[in-house]
């Protein structure tokens, strides 16, 4: 059973799992884990959570 085969069983047993699984199987590649495309990804969330948040706190007028 190769990895993604496990994946793909681990997601039928633990059904609570497979969105989870699924977004991280992106990154999962026959020579391994594609951490510098991950980390890329989540600095890109976590930036446009930041960027929501200051949009949020900008002063408006009549507030």
């Amino acid at each position: 059973m190769d990895f993604s085969e496990w994946l793909s069983v681990i997601k039928k047993e633990v059904p609570e799992l497979d969105a989870f699984i699924s977004r991280l199987e992106p990154f999962f590649l026959d020579s391994g884990f594609n951490g510098v495309e991950f980390e890329k990804r989540v600095h890109i969330g976590i930036k446009k959570m930041e960027d929501e948040v200051d949009a949020y706190l900008i002063e408006k007028e009549d507030a």
